[in-house]
Order: C-alpha cells, then sequence, then structure tokens
C-alpha cells in the first residue's frame, strides 16, 4: 500500500508540474546562442555539389528542388510556378527564344531589337523576353495546355555557341509578382569555381557543354 501511494503521489506531482509549464506565459522572442552547420544549400560558397557547374543567389521564398538533366539549377515559386536554369549549346540567341514564342503561339521574331536586356556573367548581356497567354507544348510526347500561363525567359551567350537560359513559367499573378526576384537572381548567376580542374577540363567557361537542348 505504501509503494502504491507513493507511486500515486509521484504521479500527481508529474502532472502538476505539466500544467504549471504549460500555463506559464511563453517568451514572444528567443535568442539563439548556438550554430548549426551550414548545409549545402545554405551558402554554396562553401558546401556545393560538385556537379554543379553554376551557381546562384537563392530568393528566400523560394524553394530548392532537385535538379534534372536538362536542368542545372530548379526552383518551385508560390502554388504553381518553376524557376530552371538551363545550357544550350548551338542554336543561338535568336533561335531559343523563338522557341518559347513558339510555345505561346506567337510570331516569331526577326532579331533581337527591341527587346529589354540585363548584365550576367559580369558585363555579357541577357536578352529577356516576356510571354503570357495559351501555353502549349508536348511534354514527354504528351500534349500540355495551360490557360493565363506567362514565361519570363533570360538568355545569356557565354561564348562558343554555349547559352544560358534562366526561366521562370507559371500562372501569369505568380510570375508577374516574382519579376523583381527573377532579375536579381539571373544577375547573381556565377561559375562555380570551387569546382576541381578535371571536372572544368571539358567545358567552356566553366558551363557544362551537355549537348542536350535546353528548357
Amino acid at each position: 500500500m505504501k509503494f502504491r501511494s507513493l507511486r500515486t503521489k509521484f504521479i500527481w506531482l508529474s502532472c502538476y508540474s505539466a500544467i504549471l509549464v504549460c500555463c506559464k506565459e511563453q517568451p514572444k522572442e528567443m535568442e539563439v546562442d548556438e550554430r548549426r552547420e551550414l548545409c549545402q544549400y545554405d551558402d554554396p560558397n562553401i558546401f556545393k555539389n560538385s556537379y554543379e557547374t553554376i551557381l546562384g543567389t537563392q530568393p528566400l521564398s523560394w524553394r530548392r528542388v532537385n535538379r534534372t538533366d536538362f536542368r542545372l539549377l530548379n526552383y518551385a515559386v508560390g502554388n504553381a510556378t518553376e524557376v530552371a536554369v538551363g545550357q544550350v549549346d548551338g542554336g543561338g540567341v535568336l533561335a531559343n527564344l523563338n522557341r518559347w514564342e513558339r510555345e505561346f503561339g506567337q510570331d516569331v521574331m526577326e532579331d533581337l531589337s527591341g527587346l529589354a536586356t540585363i548584365k550576367m556573367f559580369g558585363e555579357r548581356d541577357a536578352y529577356v523576353i516576356q510571354l503570357k497567354g495559351l501555353f502549349q507544348k508536348k511534354m514527354s510526347g504528351m500534349p500540355v495546355k495551360a490557360e493565363g500561363w506567362a514565361v519570363t525567359g533570360i538568355i545569356c551567350d557565354i561564348g562558343n555557341g554555349s547559352l544560358v537560359t534562366v526561366k521562370m513559367m507559371g500562372p501569369e499573378d505568380e510570375v508577374k509578382a516574382e519579376q523583381e526576384s527573377l532579375m536579381d537572381f539571373a544577375k547573381s548567376i556565377r561559375i562555380n569555381s570551387l569546382q576541381r580542374v578535371k571536372e572544368r577540363s571539358k567545358k567552356v567557361d566553366g558551363v557544362n557543354q551537355s549537348k542536350k537542348g535546353g528548357y
């Protein structure tokens, strides 16, 4: 009986202590006095994936997702928007911009005059195109259509026939809201100078010659 009495008393004291802790007003601010180790997505200048040939400063609201064969960097934005950085060998800036034009049923452009530009990789001109309306494209052999869609695409010629592409695609309102972040991100893109020499030996200006087309 004495054992049961002590046990019951202990249980009641534990419950009472838990109630006091729960009822106690919790601080609205917390002070962080410990550091965690950086991961490869926190600071690419310290931690990196060896296969990443280019790096960019990711906006805080974007979510990093896995790369694919055609996407060197890949992000999810908002509810349904994607941002991808790719690399294209050949075709030229105009031909690749017209490829995006055709996805919206637009007439192809004859030249690059009149297009907005930003600077990438230092002082290289990158051409910007903005499209909206009905998006139509074949993906994995299947036709895909989306009403009220928009694309902001950026292409920069990095030399020797290689292009770096930055493409944001999604619902028009989401793409419109992310324009400033997209431009800042594109301007931040740089060569991964920390790659080992043997990893860069078959690359032009540090960008992989994948010969697999573009996004």
